[in-house]
């Protein structure tokens, strides 16, 4: 199994999806976490009026292509989920 790390070189690609349904895409790079890629393509979206915790965010490193899903939960903290 390929682990989702990311260095602040890499591009990173967050798709937010909300009910399975995809509804936003965020590139960026400069992250040195999965949590702050999670959290600046949530700052910066329009759909800030839904809770943070309602989506599931898969994250790719577009620089080796590996990629997993991950939720935010109640107390703030990125958990990565099974894949399906």
């Amino acid at each position: 199994m390929t682990t989702n790390r990311i260095y602040p070189i890499d591009d990173v690609l967050v798709e937010f999806y909300f009910d399975g349904k995809k509804i936003d895409t965020y590139e960026g790079s400069g992250f040195h976490n999965i949590e702050e890629a999670i959290h600046s393509a949530y700052d910066s979206s329009e759909r800030r009026n839904v809770n943070i915790e309602d989506y599931v965010f898969s994250v790719t490193n577009l620089a080796d292509h590996t990629s997993a899903r991950y939720r935010v939960n109640a107390g703030g903290n990125i958990k990565i989920l099974p894949e399906e």
